[in-house]
């Protein structure tokens, strides 16, 4: 448009410049003539003989030259004019085009075909505002699509989405009832799909195509020479039962969705109230727990680590605790996960290691060859700082790196990404020593074996638990110490409450344990007078391994 009105401006500006110098042409010529009239009597006979002619012509020939040039004048101005409105229509035209151009652009996923988050938010909203019917809101989350990015590339990825976009279309065009209701489906984020499902009657009817979708997408994909499978999970919100506003109903579907995601992945879940509980009940604790931070209100307890074979304790497990001032002592399973969740795990990581070593430099007092192990969260090796800050602890306290163990789940170690890998091998290069702990819960546990100095692997106490009576239990924790031993790994079993699982374990070579058969986790002062009466009672308790 802008170009548009440059041209006319540009026209106006030439038409009045010739005006210009057409009646400078004329003032110039007749002030000429005048000159000259002066100077000769010819001139005033030539206009004279010019006015009687001019009298003697008939008025009609006058007046018929007069029209001519009028309607030459007239008709010249037509043809520009037509010309002038042809090239503005043929303007016009072309911006027309570039607007709807740039309108699918605006509205349109590249990568699925699909329309985007902005036109999605728009006809939500006109659908709450027109409030016909019921529309069922599904919010649909791939499931582990970080893991096909890190291992094959982004490139994979995005053709996976693509892919499982396509699927989702299928789906709704297979199981949809033209008669019943209407669908749309959206991309509204990296791995984020909105199906809108207009006219339904209540949840159950789409429960049939949900089902039928999980199974679509769940089907394996051939990319690259790889086979692929991937889940989703999704959340469903109802309108009007669950809201009326979109934003409303888009925060109910996620936190179905969420709920899906807790609960396993690659499922279906409907919003129920209490899950707005459950966030509030959240979002209060997670402010409680900032406050915590600020009010000191953490607490470190410790469990030893026992020798089975000389009854020794070697070192202690490092387990945090809040004194809460209302609820008294609140254990880690109720805020370690809003913790991680919120990244509040970040600064409370922090504070634990500092407070262990503090806490270590007194111990080794009674025993320099004491180690504390601390349990290490997936945001803290995310935290830039994370190594340098450990750097620094230990210098403060004038601590050995080997006497401080890290302990890392194999979720944590799963889903670390290439700045996660990294820290881990500073954290080896410094002299931390790395076990994998809760061995043989996670996936992945083998392939960073090889990638990583880890200096032990932990047997998680669901196996522990069974190695008395059951076959099945026993041939497993056979196996991963058979394991750790080829690897020449350090064996330690949690969960020890009898003495029998002891025994077992020692049998097998792996003769460090913790467990409430030996002790409970305790406050440190409570540790002291532990480690005082063990002192003054030199029977310790140790397990004999039975000769050959």
């Amino acid at each position: 448009m802008d170009k548009l009105n440059h041209t006319r401006s540009s026209r106006q500006r030439r038409k009045i410049m010739l005006i210009l110098m057409i009646a400078a042409g004329s003032l110039i010529l007749f002030s000429a003539v005048y000159f000259i009239a002066f100077l000769s009597d010819s001139i005033w006979l030539f206009l004279l003989d010019l006015r009687h002619a001019f009298i003697l012509t008939p008025s009609s020939v006058i007046a018929t030259v007069i029209i001519s040039v009028f309607g030459i004048i007239g008709i010249y101005k037509t043809s520009q004019y037509r010309r002038d409105m042809r090239n503005t229509n043929l303007e016009l035209s072309r911006l027309q085009a570039r607007l709807v151009e740039l309108d699918l652009s605006v509205y349109l996923d590249n990568g699925t075909g699909l329309a985007n988050r902005f036109k999605f938010l728009e006809i939500l909203d006109s659908k709450m505002t027109e409030g016909q019917g019921k529309t069922a809101l599904c919010i649909l989350d791939l499931d582990d699509l970080k893991n096909i990015n890190d291992t094959l590339g982004h490139n994979v990825g995005d053709q996976v989405i693509a892919i499982i976009a396509q699927r989702i279309k299928q789906s709704l065009a297979y199981f949809q009832q033209p008669s019943r209701y209407t669908t749309d489906v959206f991309r509204i984020g990296g791995d984020e799909f909105a199906i809108l499902i207009m006219g339904i009657s209540d949840a159950d009817d789409i429960v049939p195509i949900l089902n039928g979708l999980l199974k679509n997408v769940r089907r394996k994909i051939e990319l690259s020479g790889e086979t692929i499978s991937v889940g989703v999970s999704i959340g469903v919100s109802i309108s009007p039962e669950h809201g009326t506003c979109s934003d409303s109903l888009l925060k109910k579907a996620d936190m179905a969705m969420y709920k899906v995601k807790e609960s396993g992945k690659h499922g279906v879940a409907f919003f129920k109230p209490e899950y707005m509980l459950e966030l509030e009940y959240r979002v209060h604790l997670e402010q409680e727990l900032n406050q915590a931070i600020i009010n000191s209100e953490f607490e470190i307890y410790y469990q030893p680590v026992i020798d089975t074979s000389t009854g020794k304790e070697l070192g202690f497990e490092a387990l945090i605790r809040w004194n809460h001032p209302v609820r008294g002592l609140v254990p880690p399973d109720d805020f370690i996960p809003v913790a991680e969740q919120t990244g509040l795990i970040v600064p409370m990581g922090q504070w634990i290691i500092k407070q262990v070593c503090s806490d270590l430099s007194l111990l080794q007092l009674n025993n320099p060859e004491y180690f504390i192990a601390i349990n290490i969260a997936p945001q803290q090796l995310a935290d830039h700082g994370f190594v340098q800050n450990v750097r620094a602890i230990l210098a403060h306290y004038a601590l050995v790196p080997a006497q401080i163990h890290f302990e890392i789940t194999e979720t944590t170690l799963m889903n670390a990404d290439n700045g996660n890998l990294r820290v881990l091998r500073e954290l080896n290069n410094l002299g931390i020593k790395l076990w994998i702990d809760d061995f043989g819960t996670g996936y992945s546990s083998f392939s960073y074996l090889h990638k990583f100095q880890f200096y032990g692997i932990k047997l998680d106490r669901s196996f522990i638990e069974g190695v008395v009576d059951s076959e099945r239990s026993q041939n497993i924790v056979k196996g991963i110490c058979a394991m750790g031993d080829a690897l020449k790994l350090e064996l330690l079993g949690e969960g020890i409450e009898q003495r029998e699982q002891a025994e077992f374990l020692l049998k097998l070579g792996c003769y460090k344990v913790q467990g409430y058969w030996y002790a409970k986790p305790m406050s440190l002062p409570t540790l002291n007078m532990w480690l005082a009466s063990r002192k003054e009672n030199p029977k310790m308790e140790m397990i004999e391994l039975p000769s050959a």
